[in-house]
């Protein structure tokens, strides 16, 4: 593959598509968004995607693992903001391990989303001047991407967060999430488990906070045969009262499970070892854990404690990925119009009516017979030579012996032998509503060059038409498949819009995938693009890598876009106008 070939491959609006298509979801290019609305992702077009690119597909592949993974609904369910954060946030971890699980290739763009982010200071370490709220969340998001994901960028923010957590948190509230994280950080399945999974922290943050309070009331002199406080879930069961909360929890086996939200719902079950009692369990556990905190007004623990500040507090550090969409936003391509565009890359359904009366086309078909075998004629050899004289070499010109008399040597002639490139060739068939009583002569004109071009050696043809079924583009004839077979799909019928951008991206996607030395892309249309601003912005694109031109049914109007055009105004103008795109197209001499 060439330099040139291998660099529009890579552009953004190729590359975007290909990936909607392999998640399974649609992507929308827009000039100024970066968002998701569950069904669709949109993305900005960026003026320095040679530096952005890989954030931007990152980007991509996180919001593509939302909409493959996530119920848009759990946010809803969240009682405070801090568990909107933290449910976030391990939300994230779940859906970026499950994609790059199905796509292992996704790893390295969402870690060069991750390293931006970073990069950008959007994931500080928590300051004492923070609330306790969010000195959690970002103790947490180095710790989950740190270990999870093993992000080299966050691990040694780590140990600096923890500092600062340890002077506000209690002790047995991170032996506590030790337990947590490692034993159902990987066991999560659906969106509500990351739900279940923050609010076993806060409750172990809680339960953690009662433990201590009720060793200060309790105090070195307690009795030691004092059985356990069954709130402490088995913290403080130890035959030394003065033991701390990580001995008590060290020496205790199941402590990490007791801290979890199955203890807090107090079910009867055992836990199964896989995680699924706990997640089975985790609605009424936050029940649980929700109501404790606003009904336990008989124990003094968490009263104006850190527990209670953190379910409070409403002022949230952004989340690193609104804070990504924005600046993605900022870098936003206009044109030279200061406009910006929208190109979606959805494709419709392929267009599979081969049956039908084709005398309305016989004109088109008449016509590709005489271009066909002009074509074959000019194409029959393997090589374009080109003859002149030098002064050696094996063959004598005899008409230029007189040079000799002379001094001139220039007698022997040369031949520069040039192999013609296999082409592949894409044509786009205008079947919008502005087409009305032009669409037969449209419908003509395509299956022409399409019967030409699919007999010439060295040339295929994809063939799609705009708007499509069901979408904006949808395939007629495929790379490969036979034409003349399927000649009742070129009778097509007028309406719609013209969503010429969208056909192009598709059309200039499904060269870019031919691998041929050389692409051709032939539009047949009538008026003026939906987008005129996405047209020249994938026209700018294609340059240098995909040959275009057009041929305008009744209307000058393509001369506005394409710089190699021509029209038609009547079918009997079909085989000029159409031996001359073609004899351009195939770098023929006429």
């Amino acid at each position: 593959m060439n330099q040139r070939q291998s660099a529009l491959e890579r552009a953004l609006p190729i590359v975007a598509a290909a990936y909607g298509e392999q998640f399974g979801v649609r992507v929308v290019l827009s000039g100024s968004d970066a968002m998701t609305d569950g069904k669709t992702i949109v993305l900005p077009m960026l003026d320095n995607m040679s530096e952005m690119k890989d954030v931007l597909f990152g980007y991509l592949s996180h919001e593509a693992a939302h909409i493959r993974e996530s119920s848009f609904d759990t946010l809803k369910k969240c009682r405070s903001e801090i568990e909107k954060s933290m449910t976030n946030l391990i939300e994230d971890i779940r859906i970026e391990r499950a994609i790059q699980h199905a796509f292992p290739g996704t790893q390295f763009t969402l870690e060069a989303m991750e390293n931006y982010i970073h990069e950008r200071g959007w994931t500080p370490v928590p300051t004492t001047a923070e609330s306790e709220a969010s000195q959690l969340f970002r103790y947490l998001y180095h710790r989950l991407y740190g270990e999870f994901f093993d992000r080299q960028v966050y691990q040694p923010l780590i140990p600096e967060s923890l500092k600062v957590l340890e002077q506000m948190f209690p002790r047995g509230f991170f032996v506590r999430l030790d337990g947590l994280l490692a034993k159902y950080m990987l066991s999560m399945t659906t969106s509500d488990d990351a739900l279940k999974v923050a609010r076993a922290i806060l409750k172990a943050l809680k339960d953690a906070e009662k433990e201590e309070e009720q060793e200060r009331k309790s105090g070195p002199d307690s009795d030691s045969s004092q059985p356990p406080d069954p709130s402490t879930d088995g913290q403080g069961d130890s035959s030394d009262p003065n033991s701390n909360s990580e001995n008590s929890s060290s020496e205790n086996g199941d402590t990490q499970g007791d801290s979890s939200p199955e203890a807090a719902d107090q079910t009867d079950g055992p836990s199964d070892a896989s995680g699924e009692q706990f997640m089975s369990d985790q609605d009424s556990a936050g029940d649980q854990a929700e109501s404790d905190s606003s009904s336990d007004d008989s124990s003094d623990a968490g009263a104006g404690g850190t527990y209670e500040r953190v379910m409070s507090e409403q002022d949230m550090p952004t989340n690193p990925g609104q804070q990504l969409k924005e600046d993605l936003c900022s870098q936003a391509r206009e044109d030279q119009s200061g406009k910006s565009f929208e190109i979606d890359t959805g494709v419709g359904q392929d267009m599979r009516n081969g049956n039908g009366d084709t005398s309305e086309l016989q004109a088109g078909i008449l016509t590709s017979s005489s271009i066909r075998s002009r074509l074959l004629g000019l194409l029959q050899a393997e090589t374009r030579q080109r003859q002149w004289l030098h002064d050696r070499g094996r063959r004598v010109d005899g008409r230029r012996l007189s040079r000799l008399a002379a001094g001139d040597t220039r007698v022997f002639i040369q031949r520069d032998e040039h192999k013609r490139p296999e082409t592949s060739v894409h044509v786009l068939l205008d079947t919008s509503g502005s087409m009305s009583q032009r669409q037969e002569i449209a419908n003509q004109a395509t299956v022409s060059l399409a019967l030409a071009i699919s007999t010439i050696p060295k040339c295929d043809i994809a063939v799609s038409m705009f708007p499509g079924c069901g979408g904006n583009v949808s395939p007629m004839i495929h790379r490969g498949q036979p034409v003349r077979p399927n000649l009742g799909r070129f009778l097509v019928s007028s309406g719609g819009g013209t969503p010429l951008a969208e056909a192009m991206l598709y059309a200039a996607r499904e060269l870019s995938a031919s691998h041929k030395p050389r692409q051709v892309l032939i539009v047949i249309t009538d008026g003026s693009p939906n987008n005129g601003h996405a047209v020249n912005y994938l026209l700018d694109l294609m340059k240098h890598q995909i040959d275009t031109y057009a041929i305008g049914i009744g209307s000058n109007a393509v001369k506005s876009y394409f710089g190699n055009w021509t029209v038609i105004n009547d079918v009997r103008e079909l085989q000029s106008a159409l031996f001359r795109i073609a004899g351009n197209v195939l770098d023929l001499d006429p």
